[in-house]
């Protein structure tokens, strides 16, 4: 896994900020939902009004509908670590893995703050932490070290690894993106969430994966 991460980390480096905006835009659309819920489960108590306007930004600054203002980036890239940072429901990681996605894409759109490509993994983050989770026997008699090799075989693995390379190489080769092609970029990106059907009843092929 962590090679994996490291050579999305490297490709991701050489984009454009268009292209670095359209991929950490798609991700924090497509993995919104999950924010959504921390929303809900926190019984609104928890809430992030300000990532749709930051999604907004993001997706037009991708497809060169708009020009991202700073003093708009800026704003919302505040009111969005300060929402990370009180943030203190058990989901809270989900919920910061999204956001630092949307950072991303708000800096990559601001320009004067190039986003290093390492932040990729946090659109892997709660896809992996859900499977380490369900995994958990797994990891206590073979260690952590080789669950991370295994775990890229798992089918909902494989289908985000599959994804964000091709998503990454489509945006290095565009001067942008027109809002149909962002669109569908977010549809397929529905396999970096935790509630893809790749993951759904993945429990009963856990003892298949054990040596």
């Amino acid at each position: 896994m962590d090679a994996e991460i490291d050579e999305l980390a490297a490709a991701a480096d050489n984009l454009t900020p268009r292209g670095t905006a359209v991929v950490f835009g798609v991700c924090g659309r497509a993995l919104a939902p999950l924010v959504e819920q921390v929303e809900q489960r926190s019984g609104e108590r928890w809430t992030v009004p300000e990532l749709g306007p930051a999604l907004d930004l993001i997706r037009a600054f991708a497809t060169g509908s708009a020009e991202a203002e700073a003093e708009d980036c800026n704003w919302l890239r505040s009111r969005l670590d300060q929402a990370v940072s009180e943030d203190e429901h058990p989901w809270s990681t989900f919920a910061q893995d999204v956001l630092i996605c949307v950072d991303a894409g708000l800096a990559a759109a601001l320009g004067d703050d190039r986003p290093q490509g390492h932040l990729i993994q946090f659109a892997l983050e709660p896809l992996i932490a859900v499977l380490e989770d369900q995994d958990t026997d797994l990891i206590r008699i073979y260690g952590q070290r080789y669950w991370r090799r295994q775990i890229i075989k798992d089918p909902a693995v494989a289908a985000a690894l599959s994804f964000l390379p091709e998503l990454i190489a489509k945006a290095s080769h565009a001067v942008s993106v027109d809002a149909h092609e962002f669109r569908a970029f977010v549809s397929e990106a529905a396999v970096l969430r935790p509630d893809s059907p790749a993951v759904a009843g993945r429990e009963a092929q856990t003892e298949a994966r054990c040596p």
